[in-house]
């Protein structure tokens, strides 16, 4: 019998239990995979302060971010869900810049000296991400998007795509209360067409890698 995916949902909101944890949980739900959900929320993500330790161990500060790192490694696909406040939650963006800071360094600074594998990229097997944005009206700037999904591309991980615009991701209008999210049908039925192709693509490649 086929193993079920295994998925890790990282919620970039500041706050916990909100629309966009919201969100994913409801579409998660919607698809017979296993999935854990991380809330950034309810963890400790420090500043990159450039101690430039991270070319050749992991990375030193004392917090929450190399546990969600290795789950991510031993996720089949990542999905993230993320709030638009002014730009995209301040939280989220720094879990973003620790992971990039990681690659930046061992890219450019002696990576293929201090390990083994030459391949400076955090996710070498291109493992499948996809995005959810939900924001007060459902409007999310297409240049937003592309900059998130261009500094994740630069990680080693491979963007599913939407079929519509933006086409980076689904953008959601989520309103302003906790809650609201649910009332839209039509936002999260097309998160859950997306999240459906995100389940095709890990099933395609796993069926590529037992055919290879």
């Amino acid at each position: 019998m086929k193993s079920k995916a295994k998925l890790l949902a990282i919620i970039g909101s500041q706050r916990t239990n909100g629309n966009s944890y919201l969100l994913a949980k409801t579409v998660l739900d919607s698809i017979e995979a296993d999935y854990e959900i991380i809330q950034l929320a309810d963890k400790k993500i420090e500043f990159c302060n450039l101690c430039e330790k991270c070319v050749s161990s992991d990375c030193v500060l004392e917090d929450d971010f190399n546990q969600i790192f290795e789950k991510m490694k031993s996720a089949d696909g990542i999905v993230f869900a993320v709030p638009k406040y002014i730009f995209l939650a301040s939280k989220f963006l720094c879990f973003l810049e620790r992971l990039d800071t990681i690659q930046h360094m061992r890219e450019n600074m002696g990576y293929k000296i201090a390990f083994k594998n030459p391949d400076y990229r955090l996710f070498p097997e291109k493992k499948p991400f996809c995005i959810f944005i939900a924001s007060g009206t459902g409007n999310v700037e297409k240049e937003t998007l592309q900059k998130v999904v261009h500094c994740i591309e630069g990680l080693g991980l491979k963007l599913v795509p939407y079929n519509l615009p933006p086409f980076f991701g689904v953008s959601v209008k989520a309103g302003d209360d906790i809650g609201e999210v649910l009332r839209n049908k039509e936002g999260i039925e097309e998160c859950k067409k997306l999240i459906e192709k995100f389940i095709d693509s890990i099933e395609s490649s796993d069926s590529s890698t037992l055919d290879s």
